[in-house]
């Protein structure tokens, strides 16, 4: 089927959950950046097909985390926390797995920050993440580029893996749009990539509590490309790291270019 051609400020009829973010990542993406070098936004046209906008949505899964820690945080010892995640899949064996934030695993420690106190590391006794109800096992993981490969212990009914590719390449000024939980709530983000360093890329606005390991893609021409997933404030993983992760896995031949 021949993909329909978008402006990325256009868009397409039926999605109304991209509108408002469009509005807001547009207006942000005007905005001037902070540093004194001029960033071009990349606007223009781009092969996008309908559907590619539904996959990075239908592929959005809600991570949650549960920890017993031993010893009261804020009067509980029990932590329940969510995040965001990308269902990939092996071709295959049909197997799924989760992409997601390292900091939304369970960690030997817990950083608990009480009112009127600076912030103290609790042991974890005992801690879970699961998807869809489904227990997930961390096969692969960096605290450095705080990104996370998870594999699911079961089988999601119906569930839709993100079927594009991870980017060659990412640019400063490029146009890219995220999925997530954000506050509990589903939108689209859109925003553009105004830095680079060596651990983070940097995006024009700031992510909320819960969108944590939640999806970037780049508009091109090939269409969506996944560049990174969510840290946190207005940061997402590097493209670089993203690649050494998936290396050496099961889905390496899938969604490497």
């Amino acid at each position: 089927m021949m993909s329909m051609k978008y402006n990325v400020n256009i868009i397409p009829a039926g999605i109304a959950a991209l509108v408002m973010a469009a509005a807001v990542g547009y207006n942000e993406c005007k905005k001037e950046p902070e540093k004194k070098e001029e960033i071009a936004i990349q606007w223009g046209y781009f092969t996008i097909a309908p559907k590619e906008f539904t996959n990075i949505y239908d592929s959005s899964l809600k991570v949650e985390r549960s920890l017993t820690l031993e010893e009261n945080c804020n009067g509980s010892l029990e932590i329940n926390h969510y995040a965001s995640g990308i269902l990939l899949r092996d071709s295959q064996t049909e197997e799924n797995y989760i992409l997601t934030a390292e900091h939304i695993t369970a960690n030997q420690t817990y950083g608990c920050k009480e009112e009127g106190s600076s912030k103290k590391y609790i042991k974890v006794k005992d801690g879970s993440i699961t998807v869809a109800g489904f227990s997930a096992n961390v096969i692969k993981e960096s605290e450095e580029a705080d990104l996370a490969l998870l594999k699911i212990e079961g089988n999601i009914a119906d569930a839709t893996p993100y079927r594009g590719k991870i980017a060659g390449e990412v640019n400063l000024g490029d146009v890219v749009i995220g999925t997530g939980y954000p506050d509990g709530e589903r939108p689209y983000s859109i925003s553009c990539v105004i830095g680079i360093t060596e651990n983070t890329t940097i995006l024009s606005f700031e992510n909320k509590g819960g969108n944590s390991g939640g999806g970037f893609y780049r508009f091109t021409d090939q269409g969506l490309e996944l560049i990174g997933t969510t840290r946190g404030g207005t940061t997402i993983t590097t493209l670089g790291r993203l690649h050494e992760l998936i290396k050496g896995t099961p889905l390496e031949d899938d969604y490497l270019q």
